[in-house]
């Protein structure tokens, strides 16, 4: 809660998620000689744990990923939740009046071990996922929802916060800091810090019930992801070029030697669903891919949503909201759900007319080809490029030696020296948490300044969470 990143460090940062990447920033200011905000509580039996040491070595510190061991997560976890409470401990217990200094700015910087292992934590989470890790989530997710609200619900932290929010003082303040005091004020009073004891009781329940089943979810989503559609015969490969073959006969290696494998990731069904002549495994590698988390199995996410969506609504009355909807939208730039509705509406009307006018070239496309079908979802791909080189003679397939990842990368490169000043120089001297990922060093191009390190993790695996996400180590 409440890092800060300069315009242009967001701006980059949000620009590079769809391509799996993470930022270090090098700038360490976390040293103020507070007493408050300085020296860090460590549990003896857990020094040790590489998870809760700060973080060591060139750059102002780097996340130790190959020290990692999943036997670790949980103790350091249980050892910043500590820490992090001796913090706020003495922030409540400091018999000065509040200011700015000595609750907001000491809040702030009161989890900085929790915020290094819970990066770490999840990036596990979200990228080297397994058996192992979910048992681990499956017990501290709703014991680190617990854990929020218990700092959310400590009142006397709350009326130091408000003190501060409330002072007069404040005018004095800058305009950042006027804007800190007010999120944490707000955030407070929206997670329930005004409740009554009862109320603040079960909306602690409803939060932990509600980690334990958006674990869940994801677990039984990333399950889903898992799954692979065989195919057995080189015949059934028509269309597909020969990338896209040699990628399904890597997938097939180790499990299906001698045939392919079609991933159920969204890298893997898209150029499918584009390509491939046989429609009927276009079908069967749709109904795939959609049908994660609905498949009336042991992963199915049905009854789990039911679940969530009575416990958001509950949580949402217990804190003074009409639905789950009004209390989410409630400080974003919408505001409301009706003027959300009223903006993705705007644009769902003239979407499904082009989309209408899209199906119906590819229809005709069809039944000039004499394919004797109805476009259907797993079709619209295939038919999209059949059109694009009708009607524009324009092939994917012939601009893709141009598009390849490492020229991708390059033109990114090139617009963030453009657009900000940076240059990139590729760094191997840094641990990583996996062989796929490759660091650069991030540099203003005048000064020479470090600005940090950008991670790039863009290839799909088991265990890794698909989209489009990022992570701020630092």
């Amino acid at each position: 809660m409440g890092n800060l990143f300069s315009n242009y460090n967001a701006w980059l940062m949000a620009a590079l998620a769809s391509l799996g990447v993470a930022i270090v920033n090098t700038n360490d200011t976390m040293n103020t000689g507070n007493e408050i905000l300085s020296g860090e509580v460590w549990n003896p039996q857990a020094s040790a744990n590489p998870l809760v040491q700060k973080w060591a070595g060139p750059y102002g510190g780097l996340p130790p990923f190959d020290q990692v061991k999943l036997a670790d997560f949980k103790p350091a976890l249980e050892t910043a939740m500590a820490e992090k409470q001796a913090k706020i401990d003495k922030i409540t217990s400091n018999p000065q009046k509040p200011t700015f200094e000595n609750t907001i700015v000491a809040l702030e910087r009161s989890g900085e071990m929790l915020q290094r292992v819970r990066t770490i934590y999840d990036i596990w989470s979200s990228g080297m996922n397994g058996p192992e890790l979910k048992k681990i989530q499956a017990e501290m997710e709703p014991r680190l929802a617990a854990f929020n609200d218990e700092v959310i619900q400590n009142k006397a932290l709350f009326q130091r916060i408000e003190a501060v929010y409330n002072s007069p003082a404040k005018k004095n303040l800058t305009p950042e800091q006027q804007r800190l005091s007010w999120l944490y004020y707000n955030n407070f009073v929206r997670a329930g810090a005004k409740l009554d004891s009862a109320s603040k009781k079960r909306l602690s329940e409803i939060n932990q019930q509600l980690a334990g089943l958006f674990n869940q979810f994801s677990q039984n989503l990333l399950a889903d992801e898992g799954q692979v559609m065989v195919i057995d015969n080189q015949a059934d490969l028509a269309g597909l070029p020969q990338g896209l073959k040699n990628a399904a006969a890597t997938a097939a290696t180790n499990k299906y030697q001698g045939k392919w494998a079609i991933n159920n990731t969204r890298s893997s069904i898209d150029p499918f669903l584009t390509y491939s002549d046989r429609r009927d495994l276009r079908e069967k590698a749709w109904r795939m891919f959609i049908n994660r988390g609905d498949n009336n199995g042991a992963t199915d996410n049905n009854a789990l949503i039911t679940q969530i969506l009575q416990l958001r609504a509950e949580r949402a009355h217990l804190l003074g909201y009409k639905t789950h909807a009004h209390w989410r939208l409630e400080n974003t730039m919408a505001k409301t759900p009706e003027k959300a509705m009223e903006l993705m509406e705007a644009v769902w009307k003239p979407a499904v007319e082009r989309v209408h006018e899209e199906v119906k070239d590819m229809q005709a496309l069809a039944n000039k080809e004499g394919a004797n079908i109805t476009i259907e979802p797993w079709d619209y791909r295939y038919y999209a490029e059949k059109v694009r080189k009708d009607k524009y003679d324009l092939d994917q397939n012939e601009v893709k030696e141009y598009l390849q990842l490492d020229k991708l990368r390059e033109g990114m490169f090139w617009v963030a020296g453009e657009l900000f000043n940076f240059t990139f120089t590729p760094v191997n001297n840094v641990p990583v948490y996996h062989n796929d990922v490759k660091v650069w060093l991030v540099n203003d191009k005048t000064t020479g300044k470090q600005v940090g390190l950008w991670y790039f993790d863009p290839y799909a695996r088991p265990g890794k969470r698909s989209g489009a996400w990022m992570n701020a180590y630092r």
